[in-house]
């Protein structure tokens, strides 16, 4: 048999060339390439939110929901950072989502209660269980770097990275639309994640089409101008700080 002759091998039945295995090969890489450095984009997020003390975010609120302090009870918001040992007290109309940050666990609570916030899920007291759901360690990545209410959270303040590639923004558009499809109409993972993602690669534009977007599916939603509202003082602050 000639040297220059390709090598073969079968594999489920088909005879597969030597320049394909590599090929096949290559194409597994590119996945176990892709979940280790969403795994890794995680922990550094982790990290950096456990050195400030946050280990959660809400991401849907309705109703009332308070948050004890020694000052006394303060009105948690849409998209606040929550600290290990916060205490939440909830009302009787209340549906309150939250993410943490290190397990990936989302935990949607209904009705009157108290929570105790610990470093990856609730405690409950006096609410039935929640509904659970693991979300992929890209979304939470991402949920986790959203710009914070308190503009004194180091959790809150993003590090741009370098400008990205037209990979990076295929790759994160088409994330988007698959988590889009598989999210309810009012679940805001998959937005947070874009706008996040986005930011983060310096696609300024994209951030601001985005929240266009968002506004004209949620109008009149209140939770959607408060992520404007975060998103447009990331804008400007990225910018100002660009033009410099």
């Amino acid at each position: 048999m000639p040297r220059t002759m390709l090598a073969c091998r079968r594999f489920a039945g088909v005879t597969i060339s030597g320049t394909e295995n590599i090929l096949w090969r290559g194409l597994e890489m590119r996945w176990v390439v892709r979940w280790l450095l969403a795994g890794i984009a995680l922990a550094v997020a982790s990290v950096a939110l456990a050195q400030s003390g946050e280990v959660a975010m809400v991401t849907l609120l309705q109703g009332s929901v308070s948050r004890s302090s020694p000052m006394g009870k303060q009105p948690v918001e849409s998209f606040t950072k929550l600290r290990h040992g916060d205490l939440l007290v909830l009302d009787r109309e209340s549906r309150l989502q939250i993410v943490y940050f290190e397990s990936g666990r989302q935990e949607t609570w209904l009705g009157r209660g108290r929570l105790e916030i610990t470093k990856a899920e609730s405690t409950a007291f006096g609410l039935p269980p929640a509904e659970v759901k693991i979300l992929p360690a890209v979304v939470v990545g991402q949920i986790a770097k959203t710009p914070a209410l308190d503009s004194q959270s180091r959790g809150g303040m993003m590090r741009l990275r370098s400008v990205a590639s037209a990979t990076d923004v295929e790759r994160i558009e088409e994330n988007f639309k698959r988590l889009r499809l598989e999210a309810s109409p009012n679940d805001f993972n998959p937005d947070l994640y874009l706008l996040s993602s986005m930011f983060e690669i310096r696609e300024l534009d994209r951030v601001e089409q985005a929240l266009a977007d968002l506004q004209k599916r949620h109008r009149g939603n209140p939770d959607v101008g408060v992520v404007v509202a975060l998103y447009n003082k990331a804008l400007k602050n990225a910018r100002e700080g660009k033009a410099r």
